[in-house]
């Protein structure tokens, strides 16, 4: 649906009584709406929202400009749980990238495939403390995923799907080890509230009464989770 010329993406939803606009991280924009919700109503309500809307795209594009343009040379800072870490080159070791002594070693028999490796050390050492969190809340907020995936997502920290399913951002591992409880506890909470009605900000801020710290920590430094894109 077009907006004045700005592009918004209409996601239809069964499991939406309620309408949610979204400003993704990259300045895109969608509307979550129930299945019947009229396309007449949608750009009604697109309107009125129109000014906030242009407000908060302004407000990302800003914070995208702490975008680091990382390069796979030794030297290179890279983040891990929210400290940065310098990439050194070197020979004889097995593995393609470890963490050792506050460094990042890479192989240099791995430095044409350096991205991947780093993605691949996010996604295991990430598996490892995914779990161990979500045994950890699922008995606090007792909604257990049925299935837990750790991939690339484009715009979104984690998405709950209506099957009941969880993918997680393996970038997020590069963030604040509360900031990842904070993205645990939000799609859990969705389990139960597939919207972000006032009841499922109240569930999230019951179990993480500073929320909002987290919230504003990702706005400000989420640009900055990403390897060389």
């Amino acid at each position: 649906m077009n907006l004045n010329g700005l592009e918004i993406d209409i996601i239809r939803s069964n499991r939406k009584k309620t309408v949610s606009i979204n400003i993704e991280r990259n300045g895109g924009v969608n509307i979550i709406v129930p299945l019947d919700l009229k396309e007449s109503k949608i750009l009604d309500i697109l309107k009125s929202k129109e000014y906030e809307i242009h407000r908060h795209i302004t407000s990302k594009k800003e914070l995208n400009k702490n975008r680091i343009e990382r390069k796979f040379v030794a030297g290179q800072s890279f983040l891990y749980l929210g400290k940065s870490y310098n990439l050194h080159i070197v020979d004889k070791q097995e593995e393609p990238l470890i963490l050792k002594n506050g460094k990042f070693l890479l192989s240099s028999n791995s430095a044409l495939k350096a991205e991947e490796a780093f993605i691949k050390f996010y996604k295991k050492q990430g598996k490892a403390i995914l779990n161990k969190r979500l045994e950890y809340f699922t008995k606090i907020i007792a909604n257990t995923p049925k299935e837990t995936k750790i991939m690339e997502l484009k715009t979104r920290w984690a998405s709950c799907t209506p099957l009941g399913n969880v993918i997680f951002n393996w970038k997020i591992f590069m963030a604040l080890p509360s900031v990842i409880d904070y993205i645990i506890v939000h799609e859990l909470t969705h389990l139960k509230h597939p919207n972000h009605s006032r009841a499922f900000w109240d569930d999230v801020s019951i179990i993480m009464p500073d929320y909002k710290t987290h919230v504003a920590w990702l706005d400000k430094n989420g640009a900055k989770l990403t390897l060389n894109e």
